[in-house]
This record gives structure tokens, sequence and C-alpha cells, in this order.
């Protein structure tokens, strides 16, 4: 989705100060590759940014930094539950239907705006990068190098938090990937759903009363479109997910569970401190 995706992406993507601070020019880069817009609604969605930036930065890093802050004392302590994993992926659930809620009437105001031409230029962007995606997993190796591949990037992962995984966190990992069920192709056909509607969203952006309807649904009901396997194969990755999670941590050693620590205070400061600057710089 044009002003959705790029959004998002902005909100969530930008991992150092210097790349969130930079993230609203980020996102109009995005834009560009969707659509030429005209110097009014440059204009507009300039303004839309900037404020949507500035509510995150004031309003969700302090929020980020006080449950980084609760997590990262538990395992400091090490009180970590896995009822506290699963509330940990719930509250980041709740987080991102907050931003949805930030960005939806923007969109409702925004994307009238949009001419027939831009519109047929929104369409043929997302067909091109769904073709693109379908022709890199036509490509895609056979099925046990992908399982390597998905070991080998599990690995690396752990080990960007950890440093060095031991034997029983190596088996840990291997596990999961190995009972991990694939999902890509499902996602590109919910991914295809998902453009349609978007699209036929777009058609009726002038109506008031269906557009913002059909919007809704697209922002907050997006699971509808979800297949009943790429549901249920959803579900089974996240459970096994939040297990592998609990697991990796019962087996931490003291340095890992230091190094963890420090990350934390690292990510936690990094939040305090955009907040901080972004409020005392305002709009401007």
């Amino acid at each position: 989705m044009l002003f959705v995706a790029s959004i998002a992406l902005f909100l969530t993507a930008c991992s150092t100060q210097i790349g969130y601070r930079f993230a609203d020019t980020f996102v109009e880069w995005e834009l560009n590759k969707f659509v030429d817009l005209n110097d009014a609604q440059k204009q507009q969605v300039d303004i839309a940014i900037t404020e949507l930036h500035h509510w995150h930065a004031t309003n969700e890093l302090p929020f980020y930094a006080e449950q980084l802050q609760i997590l990262r004392d538990k395992i400091a302590t090490q009180s970590l539950t896995e009822a506290d994993i699963a509330e940990t992926y719930d509250i980041a659930i709740m987080a991102w239907q907050r931003m949805l809620t930030g960005i939806e009437p923007y969109a409702l105001t925004l994307l009238p705006n949009l001419t027939d031409a831009q519109l047929a230029q929104i369409e043929v962007e997302l067909a091109k990068r769904l073709a693109e995606e379908r022709e890199e997993l036509a490509e895609a190796v056979a099925s046990d190098e992908r399982q390597a591949q998905l070991r080998k990037r599990a690995r690396k992962n752990a080990q960007n938090w950890l440093r060095r995984v031991t034997p029983v966190q190596e088996r840990l990992l291997n596990q999961w990937s190995d009972e991990r069920l694939p999902t890509r192709e499902l996602w590109l056909a919910y991914t295809a759903q998902w453009h349609g509607g978007f699209l036929q969203a777009l058609n009726e952006r002038r109506n008031l009363k269906q557009f913002p309807t059909l919007l809704n649904q697209l922002l907050f009901n997006s699971d509808t479109l979800y297949s009943a396997e790429l549901a249920e194969r959803v579900a089974h990755n996240r459970e096994l997910t939040m297990a592998l999670m609990h697991d990796l941590y019962q087996s931490l050693t003291n340095k890992q569970r230091q190094r963890i620590v420090a990350k934390l205070d690292e990510y936690i400061e990094d939040c305090n401190e955009l907040a901080l600057f972004f409020e005392e710089r305002g709009l401007d």
C-alpha cells in the first residue's frame, strides 16, 4: 500500500538514531517510486510525514523505552516467564495497531486526492513488485538448501544478541528452523489479495461512505484475507518462535545475559534521546 506501507516503513525500519531522525526523507523516496505527486500533494504529504514522525517519536518511543526497561529488568533478574514473552508479543501488536490508527486519518485525507493517472501508476508499481517477488520465489533454491539458509540466518540473528552460540542453543535454533512451516508462497497469495482490495478501495476513494469502510477493513482486519492454511501456519510459527525465545532465555550464560542487558540499555537510551530530541525540536 502506497501511503500506509511507506509510513509504516519509516516508523519501524530505522534502527539507528541518525536513520530515525532522517526517516522522513527515506519515506519520500519510497513514495516517489510509486507515484508522481504534484506540488500541492507533495506539500500535504510532507506535512503528514512530519506530524506522524513527531507523534511517533514523542509518544511511541517513550512507550518502547518503558517496555524495553521492563524486559531488560526481568532478564537481568532472571525472572522472565513464558507469559511475559507472550505479553511482549501482544504489546507489539497493540503498538502496531496504534501506528495504523495514527496513519488512518492522513490516508483518508490524502488518498482521495489521487488522480486516475496516479492510481494507474500505483497499480503498475504494485504489480511490478509482486511479479518480482514471484520471480524470486520461482528461482528459489531446493528445499534442503532453503533449510540450510534458514538455519544460517537464525544462527546469525542469535549471534547478534548472544555472540557465541552454545551447542544447546545451536540445537534449539536448528529444531526451530526444522519445525517452522514455510509461508512465503501463501504470503504472496495474500499480498495479491490485499493489493486487489487496496486498488478497489482507491477506486472508491471519493465515496465518503464506502472508502473509509474499505480502508479500515484493510488496515485493521487484513487477516480476514488469510487463507485457512496461512492462518494455521502463522499461528504455528508464532507459537514455535515464542517457545524458542523462552528456551533460549533459559539457556543463557552469564556473559550472554549481560550482553543482552547491555544491548537493551542501548536501545532504551536511543529511544529516550530521540524522544527528547523531537520534543525539543517540535514540528520544525
